[in-house]
């Protein structure tokens, strides 16, 4: 009986009103100087290339945007070029929406691979 009514007291101190308890995500963290050696891309989104995760059935957080690059103040890259990107908002992932033009901030990795990121994207 005891048990009862200390559950039945502990039931009824919950404020069923409350705001559920709201988790932080970590976001990611952007240098305050802006990176240097960039390239600058304009042109539409048209089309991605994903990538299996191990378990194959999940795809992977980075993922790659092709874009048909229309300008850029390196005479090196136009028509379809491949932007390797992060989506996921920890590891300061961004999206890209099909048919849509975007200027796009660029790094170089492994010598011939693009890369960006929401830090490059606000630079």
């Amino acid at each position: 009986m005891n048990v009862i009514v200390l559950l039945l007291t502990a039931v009824q101190a919950l404020d069923p009103y409350a705001p559920p308890e709201i988790r932080k995500i970590p976001t990611c963290t952007c240098p305050s100087t802006p990176e240097a050696g960039v390239i600058r891309l304009d042109g539409y989104v048209i089309d991605a290339e994903m990538t299996l995760a191990p378990d194959g059935l999940n795809t992977n957080d980075r993922m790659a945007t092709i874009f048909d690059v229309k300008s850029s103040n390196d005479p090196s890259y136009s028509g379809r070029t491949r932007v390797w990107h992060e989506t996921t908002e920890d590891k300061c992932g961004i999206t890209f929406d099909y048919g849509r033009k975007y200027s796009v901030t660029v790094r170089v990795i492994d010598g011939d691979q693009l890369e960006t990121d929401r830090c490059l994207m606000d630079q």
